[in-house]
């Protein structure tokens, strides 16, 4: 029997359909990636803002206590006497909190994880730049199977996150698109000689 080999034809189309699944692929995890950065960001951003909101609420308590000691020493003693006490007991109640809260703690690890996470997209895009520049499919697999282990070291040792930061998350990249930038706002960041529009005007 007489054995039929590819055309070239048939062979480059081939290529093509490896080459777009490939390239789904890699769309995907660049996807995936981009929103458990953002996650994680926002997650710290919240341990953050609830960091100052306690710090703030320590000190105004904290001097509102001293304030009604000293109006006990020169006033009404039993009045601010107990106004202190309570006083005292929220300010107490704020510091144990915020020693077993550990927030400052979970910010930090939020912001590694997010850190690690940029690079690894990073890289992602370079992959894809690179594929629509033509490089080869198997240099570009080898890549993308460090990412995945490298991923998988990143979340087995991240914090979790919730529905709130994920939701945050979505908002700053559909409807604020944190991750793009206008060609004009690329002029302005971009030396003159690497910019698109007017590339001889100094800022």
């Amino acid at each position: 029997m007489e054995q039929i080999s590819p055309t070239d034809a048939d062979v480059k189309l081939a290529a093509k359909a490896v080459d777009a699944t490939l390239e789904g692929q890699l769309r995907e995890m660049y996807g995936r990636v981009a929103y458990t950065h953002k996650t994680h960001e926002k997650m710290a951003d919240r341990y953050v803002a609830r960091y100052k909101c306690i710090k703030t609420a320590e000190i105004v308590f904290s001097a509102a206590s001293s304030g009604s000691l000293l109006f006990a020493v020169f006033g009404d003693s039993s009045t601010a006497t107990i106004i202190g006490a309570v006083l005292s007991t929220v300010l107490l109640w704020l510091t144990l909190y915020f020693k077993e809260a550990s927030l400052g703690e979970y910010a930090q690890k939020h912001t590694e994880v997010a850190s690690k996470l940029w690079a690894i997209r990073e890289a992602l895009l370079s992959l894809l730049t690179d594929m629509q520049d033509g490089r080869d499919a198997v240099s570009i697999r080898t890549e993308r199977d460090k990412l995945n282990a490298t991923l998988a070291d990143v979340y087995r040792s991240a914090p979790r996150t919730d529905s709130v930061a994920y939701a945050a998350a979505q908002q700053a990249l559909k409807q604020q698109e944190e991750l793009f930038f206008s060609e004009s706002e690329l002029d302005h960041l971009l030396p003159s000689k690497l910019r698109k529009s007017h590339p001889n005007t100094e800022s």
